[in-house]
């Protein structure tokens, strides 16, 4: 008892170790749940903002537009240490009226209560945006250069990944340049479905299908502004006895330099017993700024040339996409995008897609 104590004491008093510096005051996760442009020069009060993306698919197998999401966010501040955060998805123009059937989907995507007891020891509870790799935490089309997301974030973190749990999460800053992110839930975990497919497993807010719980959560290192190393963890048993286990593994790294932006993500989850089921991915992206001021009525207007490679291997198939994408940025927020991708093993999904997103 006496070492939890201590242990408490030493993450709330964490903070009064921090250099004045470039680390003070940065973001964790830039681009996360907690750093969105509605919320710049928001004042102590509720604020509400979201984005919007639209795609057209020129594909062998689809050509069509697709009205994917409209997502609102809203955050109250209900003083300066208690936060309430939500996020709530239209996903293709939400349900169909007057039907049984949908032919899109709407969500609470993620719904918090955040209390901050220090920087380094915030409580956070809720249903909670999953700390299981970099891209569930980032995932908002304005943020991203591609359209489509990686291959491993459809079949092995299924993002949007949200569960309904509570932890806490925190920053230290070890340095003057330094940074350390954690986040650690206990959560309700993923249901049975989750032995034929991973996506398919994803668990309810309302209630967990076993006795037992699921741990999730995430460590990250940033040595100075622009590179970020972390690691993640998703532990728990699955099925409805409580005796089959689900394992994801996660690793990811980014580096922003001048006009240079690298990203890298590889997760491996383990899914049974004795016989595990084993399934992974990885992505490699880079990308490349240039033009700055194309338009001169977009002053903030810059050109991006991105390439992308992912690999999924999921035991029984295997799948390998490239992407090469250029994208205009007519303000930071506010992105217009051209994508082509080709597959290896799927000849029908190549072709181009046109879409724009912007924040609000």
């Amino acid at each position: 008892m006496q070492r939890a104590i201590r242990f408490f004491c030493w993450l709330t008093a964490a903070t009064s170790l921090t250099a004045a510096g470039t680390a003070a005051g940065r973001e964790r996760t830039p681009g996360g749940a907690s750093d969105k442009p509605y919320l710049k020069a928001a004042e102590p009060t509720t604020s509400i903002g979201g984005y919007i993306d639209h795609e057209l698919f020129w594909t062998d197998s689809r050509k069509s537009f697709d009205q994917h999401r409209f997502i609102p966010f809203i955050h109250g501040e209900v003083s300066e240490r208690i936060h309430v955060a939500a996020e709530i998805e239209f996903e293709h123009g939400g349900s169909l009226s007057g039907s049984d059937e949908t032919d899109g989907e709407i969500k609470l995507e993620f719904a918090t209560v955040d209390i901050e007891f220090s920087e380094s020891f915030t409580y956070r509870g809720g249903v909670i945006l999953s700390p299981l790799g970099l891209f569930n935490l980032i995932h908002d089309s304005p943020l991203n250069d591609f359209t489509n997301r990686p291959l491993l974030a459809r079949e092995i973190i299924p993002t949007t990944l949200s569960e309904a749990g509570m932890g806490f999460h925190g920053v230290i800053y070890p340095s003057e340049a330094a940074l350390i992110g954690y986040e650690l839930y206990v959560v309700n975990g993923f249901n049975s479905a989750t032995a034929g497919n991973i996506r398919s497993g994803r668990g309810s807010q309302k209630s967990d299908n076993n006795d037992e719980k699921s741990l999730v959560g995430r460590l990250n290192y940033s040595p100075a502004l622009g590179l970020d190393v972390g690691g993640s963890l998703h532990w728990g048993a699955y099925d409805d006895a409580g005796d089959e286990t689900l394992r994801i593994l996660a690793l990811d790294g980014s580096w922003n330099r001048g006009p240079f932006d690298v990203k890298s993500e590889f997760a491996q989850a383990s899914v049974g017993g004795a016989d595990a089921d084993s399934r992974s991915g990885y992505y490699a992206q880079v990308g490349y700024h240039l033009l700055p001021g194309i338009l001169p009525q977009f002053p903030n207007s810059i050109v991006t040339a991105s390439f992308r490679y992912d690999h999924l291997d999921l035991d029984i198939s295997e799948e390998t996409r490239y992407t090469f994408g250029l994208n205009l940025r007519l303000e930071e927020e506010t992105v217009i995008k051209l994508d082509y991708e080709t597959y290896d093993q799927a000849d029908n999904k190549n072709g181009v897609i046109l879409s724009v997103a912007s924040y609000f």
